[in-house]
């Protein structure tokens, strides 16, 4: 089967407005807790507690948003996702700012009932972010695309997208590090206010662009739209009601086995290593962010590798591969985060190397997903997924706040490295029985 020229258009135009909107995203995770930090580094677990919180609205609000993706056409719901980020960047900005000028001193932050709102409004407006990405994140990729493009190009797709996210993954941090560090002398703000600038202005190409493939294909205009449950569609109905359908999907223990991955602190661009990073080894901002860009090189080697490992083992053999090697890489690092002389590095090193096998697992189970889950429950069903992995996030960031000192890390990373194992031998238990995904 060859591709119109209008359906290679179509699927270029839904790439760049990835790669637009993701440049502005992974500077903006980076930009966020390294201001924190920056401006209150005796606070960890304070840092914690507020991804914790946000983590903990995005596994109550998600599936109940994303149901909506099975109510609405699609463009409405891409312009609420886009429309929900740029609320929650406004209030981000304007909390920290208010933090910054009515707190009193740094050190005793939990003991100013004046900040106590400026902290609720970073919340909110993480929240609100998170909801606005997992939103666009569920529609587009797990809508959007299943609807046109053919089954058969999926995994090309699926591989481009992720490439164009670990490219700004890989971009974005070190640019956004840089920014942070030029524009120190000028305030400890100036930085974060460029790259909140940088994020909010790239949601307008993204929609335009959105629009046009939107308005272009009959694809993605023909939809059969579940009827609105009225007021019986409320929050905890329709929460309910996705947990129940999620439980007879095929991809349900792939996903649970997704998941697990969740749990581990161990990511190059992840707020609690990147504080470990910064506080106890001592790494500038230009270094984190050269680390985090690493980390993306590395699933960069996945999206190369994964085709041809598909290709050899197919859809789910491929995904037990790549589960299998992050796991067993976290393993060997183990012993050399607690050895004294070197072990530091060769620990950072094999903590690139994972990447391949969590990068090349996220495109099998992505897959996976796309094939099995049919119209008419995509955003129900992926809404839970979402939820599964915030609420997985929510574990680590309240373990974070338990367990937030230098001191202390070494446990998160010994439940990281476990929880890893676990998630690839259930994903082990369900592909020997499952039936061939192809």
């Amino acid at each position: 089967m060859t591709l119109t020229a209008s359906s290679t258009g179509l699927q270029n135009k839904i790439l760049v407005s990835r790669l637009l909107t993701r440049s502005g995203d992974q500077a903006w995770d980076f930009a966020v807790p390294v201001t924190l930090i920056t401006l209150f580094p005796a606070h960890i677990s304070l840092i914690a507690l507020i991804y914790f919180l946000t983590k903990l609205g995005s596994v109550i609000f998600q599936p109940w948003l994303s149901g909506f993706i099975d109510h609405w056409m699609r463009l409405k719901t891409a312009a609420c996702g886009a429309l929900l980020q740029l609320s929650g960047i406004a209030m981000v900005v304007l909390s920290v700012f208010q933090l910054t000028v009515k707190a009193v001193t740094h050190d005793s932050l939990w003991l100013q009932p004046q900040l106590w709102p400026w902290f609720a409004g970073t919340v909110t407006g993480s929240l609100l972010s998170t909801l606005g990405a997992g939103l666009m994140d569920v529609s587009v990729g797990n809508d959007w695309i299943p609807a046109a493009v053919p089954q058969h190009r999926l995994a090309v797709i699926n591989t481009r997208l992720q490439r164009l996210d670990l490219l700004t993954e890989v971009l974005s941090p070190v640019i956004a590090g840089l920014i942070l560090s030029a524009s120190a002398a000028a305030g400890p703000l100036t930085g974060f206010t460029i790259i909140a600038l940088w994020n909010a202005l790239s949601f307008i190409p993204e929609i335009l662009l959105l629009r046009n493939v939107f308005l272009s294909s009959p694809q993605l205009q023909t939809k059969t739209l579940i009827p609105s449950e009225g007021p019986r569609g409320g929050l905890i109905s329709q929460t309910v009601a996705g947990w129940s359908e999620f439980r007879t999907q095929t991809a349900a223990l792939p996903v649970i086995a997704y998941t697990c991955l969740w749990l581990s602190a161990l990511s190059p661009h992840g707020v609690l290593l990147t504080s470990f990073l910064k506080t106890g080894w001592n790494f500038t901002e230009s270094s984190l962010g050269i680390f985090r860009g690493l980390g993306a090189v590395f699933g960069l080697l996945a999206t190369l590798l994964f085709p041809r490992v598909r290709k050899i083992f197919g859809l789910v053999g491929g995904s037990r591969f790549f589960i299998t090697f992050q796991s067993l890489v976290l393993l060997v690092s183990l012993p050399f985060f607690f050895r004294e002389t070197g072990g530091g590095w060769v620990f950072l090193a094999l903590i690139l190397a994972s990447r391949i096998g969590l990068y090349g697992f996220s495109l099998g189970e992505t897959e996976i997903r796309q094939r099995t889950i049919p119209e008419g429950v995509r955003g129900k069903v992926n809404g839970v997924a979402g939820a599964l992995t915030s609420f997985a996030t929510l574990v680590l960031f309240g373990l974070g706040s338990l367990l937030g000192t230098p001191k202390t890390f070494p446990v998160l990373v010994v439940i990281s490295v476990a929880a890893v194992t676990a998630g690839a031998v259930l994903f082990y238990r369900w592909s020997v029985r499952a039936d061939p995904v192809e």
